[in-house]
Formats: structure tokens, sequence, C-alpha cells
């Protein structure tokens, strides 16, 4: 009796939620388009920061592929199938994820900072759109690279609309659910931009960087339809709620995933094994780009380079004609686990390193 009522016990405290995947590709999606809002929001371009923006963006794009091109090679020989199926699958394990890496490096100094939420923002864009060419199977040749070309333009178009709609509607619209009623047009054009596939991110971003750097456009006849004061005052309380939002629907996510993952997965040897050699894949070709192409010696910076809600996101949008049967879940589970920590002893170099200069000074 007593072991019938333990077993009857744990039945009852497993608690089953249906549509697991669906609820982590909603949350995921609206997470990732409040994340890079958040993060554009804090961005400030000024003359004197573009070559960090452009060192940023180099860093995203050249990590970006010379990360998957390696992990792909390793799944295409490991488990023998095409190279182009392998890079669909090694794409979200190279993207760093803004998710993580914004929220955790207020630490670091100013230009630290700016550098780790440049990169990781350009690294989520340039993962998916990447991730979708490869996924729709263009075919190779200048055809499909101008069909690319194009979609991009086509969304920077979209963008510049948007942005320009959004901005009259923030600075006449008094009512207090304004912002709300912004968001749900976000999500609603960058929806429709992803129905087209077109690389929908930029859209977001493009909105962010006009809102808070508004400044940049005090012209005469802006004045004439916009107030740059009161356009000041939104994007301060645009910025708030954009905080609070992406906190909570990240907290559900990572909760989510937490519970979808099968903890069985985790004993296999040949898991942990493909996960090791992807992390150290990813630290490697990372320490060998700062140090040598972009002479930056910096510990913190060679370990921030989390994995996460962009990386689970992209995963679980992979095709099934398109999927490795025998690449388990398990492995996507340990990289984003060992990065994560990976970058916490990052972060903790750099507070000791810290600390040590104003030792120093003192």
């Amino acid at each position: 009796m007593k072991g019938d009522f333990h077993v009857r016990f744990r039945e009852n405290l497993r608690v089953k939620l249906p549509w697991v995947t669906r609820l982590l590709e909603i949350l995921g999606i609206t997470g990732l388009i409040f994340i890079v809002l958040e993060a554009s929001l804090d961005l400030s371009i000024e003359k004197k920061k573009l070559p960090l923006i452009g060192r940023a963006f180099i860093s995203a794009l050249a990590l970006l592929g010379f990360t998957s091109g390696l992990i792909a090679l390793l799944f295409s020989t490991y488990y023998g199938t095409d190279f182009q199926q392998a890079l669909v699958h090694a794409i979200p394990l190279s993207v760093i994820s803004s998710a993580i890496a914004i929220p955790s490096v207020s630490a670091l100094n100013e230009e630290k900072k700016e550098f780790v939420i440049y990169e990781s923002t350009f690294s989520d864009i340039l993962g998916i759109i990447a991730f979708n060419y490869f996924v729709a199977d263009h075919s190779s040749g200048l055809g499909s690279l101008f069909c690319f070309g194009w979609d991009v333009i086509l969304i920077l178009l979209i963008s510049i609309a948007s942005t320009v709609s959004l901005i009259f509607l923030l600075n006449h619209v008094t009512t207090h659910i304004r912002f709300f009623l912004t968001f749900a047009i976000i999500v609603l054009t960058y929806s429709l931009a992803k129905l087209l596939h077109l690389p929908s991110l930029i859209l977001v971003l493009c909105f962010g960087l006009v809102l808070n750097n508004f400044r940049l456009f005090d012209f005469r006849i802006v004045h004439r339809f916009l107030s740059i004061d009161r356009l000041s005052e939104v994007t301060r309380e645009l910025k708030l709620m954009t905080a609070e939002t992406a906190f909570i629907i990240r907290t559900f996510f990572f909760l989510l995933f937490g519970y979808s993952v099968n903890l069985l997965l985790l004993g296999s040897q040949e898991v942990l094994l493909m996960g090791l050699a992807i992390i150290v894949i990813t630290l490697l070709l990372r320490f060998a780009f700062l140090k040598f192409v972009l002479k930056v010696n910096s510990a913190p910076l060679t370990l921030i380079a989390p994995r996460g809600l962009i990386t689970i996101l992209l995963f679980y949008s992979i095709p099934e004609s398109q999927r490795i049967a025998s690449l388990s879940e398990g492995v996507l589970f340990i990289v984003i686990v060992f990065t994560g920590l990976m970058m916490t002893i990052g972060l903790l170099l750099n507070k000791q390193s810290s600390s040590e200069k104003v030792e120093d000074v003192i």
C-alpha cells in the first residue's frame, strides 16, 4: 500500500503541458522581437563609434561563417549527411544569443559592453538571414544571390516605412495604451515580413535605432511634424516597458525549454562528446579571431559567446525533411549550458581585473 501511494504521488506531480514546442516557438519569436528592440533602444550612433560598430559586424559575420562551417563539417563527417543539411543544423549552434549576452554585460566597461551588444544583435540578424537562406534550399548561382539581395532591399524599404509610421504614431497618440499598440504593430509587421521570407528582424532593429537616435534628424522640416522633446520622453518610457516585457517573456521561455528537455539524453557519451566538440570549436575560433584579427586581447570577450533563445528557436524551426535524425536535442542543451557557464567565468574574470585596477590606483 505504501509503495502504491508513492507511485500515485509521483504520477500526480508530473505536470503535462500540451503543445510545448509550439509554445516555445511563439514565446521565442516574441521574446526575440522584444530583446532586439531593447538592445537597439540602448544603442547610440555617433561618428566616433563607427569603427566599433564595424568591428562588431565583422566579428559577428566572420565568426558565424567560420564556426558554422566547421561545425557543419563535423556533422557531415560524423553523421554522413550532405554539407547543406549539416549547415542548417550548425547555424543555430553558431549564433550568439543576444537574449543572454545583452542583459549580462552591464558590468563591462562601455566599449566592451557596446561591442557585445552590437555583435550579438548582428549575430542574431545574420544567423536568421543565413538560416532562412539555406532552409529555403536555394540553388547556387547569381539568380539566388540576386533574389537574396532583393529581399534585403525590400525589408529595408518596409523598415523605413514602418519606422516613420510608428514614430508618427508615438508622437501624436496620447492615450496610455500607445506602447502596447506600438508593440502589436511591430509584431504584426514582423510576422507579415516573415511570411514573405524576409529578414524581418532588421525591421525591429531599424525602429529602435532611429527612435533612440532621433536627434540625428534635427531638421526644420522634421520639426513641422514631430517634436524631438516629446519623442525623447516617449523613448525613455518605451525602454522601461520593453525591458520589463522582455524579462517576463525570457523567463517563461527558458522555464518551458527546461521542461521540454529529456534529461535521459544527457547520459549519452555521444551527446556529451559532440556538445564538447562544438564548444571547443566555438572557443578556439573566437579566441583566434579576436586576438589575431581584431587585435583584442580580452579573456572576458573571448568567453562571452552564449547560445540561447535564438539557438533553440532556429533549431526547432528546421523542417522535418532536413532534420538529421541522429543528432540529439541533448547536444543543444549541453552547448547552451556550457556556453552560459563560459560567459559567467568571463564576467567573473572581468570583475576580478577591474578590482585589481582599482587596488592599483589606490
